[in-house]
């Protein structure tokens, strides 16, 4: 059997519908298919993909999916069953599905790169799955980072057409602090990934700021209008360059210098702690470093994260914002 992307995804969609209702008939599952994906499939290929999830031991799934001659459509005997493809998330699975959707049209941009990880886990999957032949054997060998299912996403197909066609986008958004949404018209310009939340970066119209970002789990009723507009050139890579996060304020980057323990050091050496870390000292004592950024909530976050082995040296200003920070946290034990 032939473990494509497609079939992942047709797998997934199966599953995700069984799942959302008590049955679901061949011609629906074609027709969601068919949109999601963008490929043309038969219903011949769907009962074939079914049978797969049912009986081959190479998937493992084993799903307990019934066909009800009187409903003359399938549902799944235990209502609780999902299936997990090899140790992937949901999350993954979207990814994987989206991937095969616009892949072909956008594969070179750096912002699609998470989506070709997702296809690496399931080829690596597949490999370890493999040699793996009888099912009272098919236990989790492999298990990926947890990522937990946020709303939002479901909008990237949306906008990624507007982006794609330069059309205004409407919708309706409510920020965590408000307590109604409020209406929306915004030139979208990009798409970000930020510690598993998607944003859209765009103009809004009527203001004078040329960026402003919206995370998508808070957007309600998105529309694309006939509207058109002519899309900015503007240097995203430069823009978020000295962020630390998706949040960027209208500040001037600053060198900040800091001092981990050496133990702490071996760690970022195999993983940077911002793209502009550079080795100041490396040795038995300590491991410092200097970044240029634009200190935000997240850098805080970050620095608080790495607790007693990490000293702000300089600057000033750095260094008494987090000992502000650090007096409020103590106020709560107090």
């Amino acid at each position: 059997m032939s473990l494509s992307k497609h079939s992942f995804g047709r797998y997934h969609l199966i599953d995700r519908e069984l799942c959302r209702k008590d049955y679901v008939k061949t011609r629906e599952l074609k027709e969601i298919i068919e949109e999601e994906l963008c490929i043309l499939v038969s219903e011949r290929q769907i009962q074939e993909d079914i049978k797969a999830m049912r009986e081959d031991s190479l998937l493992g799934y084993f799903a307990p999916i019934e066909y009800d001659k009187s409903l003359k459509a399938y549902l799944y005997a235990d209502r609780s069953y999902t299936i997990r493809a090899f140790g992937l998330r949901d999350d993954d699975l979207n990814s994987l599905m989206f991937y095969a959707k616009v892949f072909n049209q956008y594969k070179e941009y750096d912002e699609f790169r998470h989506f070709t990880g997702a296809i690496e886990k399931v080829v690596d999957a597949v490999t370890i799955r493999k040699g793996i032949k009888h099912r009272d054997k098919a236990r989790t060998v492999v298990q990926t980072e947890y990522t937990p299912r946020l709303t939002g996403s479901e909008l990237i197909p949306v906008i990624m057409q507007a982006l794609d066609s330069d059309k205004v986008i409407e919708f309706q958004y409510q920020k965590f602090n408000d307590n109604e949404s409020k209406p929306k018209k915004l030139h979208p310009h990009l798409l970000k990934e930020d510690r598993h939340r998607w944003y859209i970066i765009g103009k809004v119209e009527g203001h004078d700021e040329p960026t402003t970002t919206f995370a998508l789990d808070r957007m309600k009723n998105v529309m694309i209008l006939e509207e058109k507009f002519t899309p900015v050139d503007f240097d995203f890579d430069l823009y978020f360059a000295p962020s630390f996060g998706i949040t960027v304020y209208n500040e001037e980057a600053l060198e900040v210098v800091l001092s981990f323990t050496p133990k702490q050091g071996k760690y970022l050496k195999t993983m940077k702690i911002h793209q502009s870390q550079q080795t100041l000292v490396d040795d038995e004592n300590e491991y410092r470093v200097s970044l240029t950024v634009i200190p935000s909530w997240e850098f805080y976050e970050k620095i608080l994260g790495c607790g007693n082995s990490v000293t702000i040296l300089s600057p000033n200003k750095v260094i008494q914002d987090y000992l502000k920070i650090i007096k409020l946290i103590t106020a709560l034990y107090s």
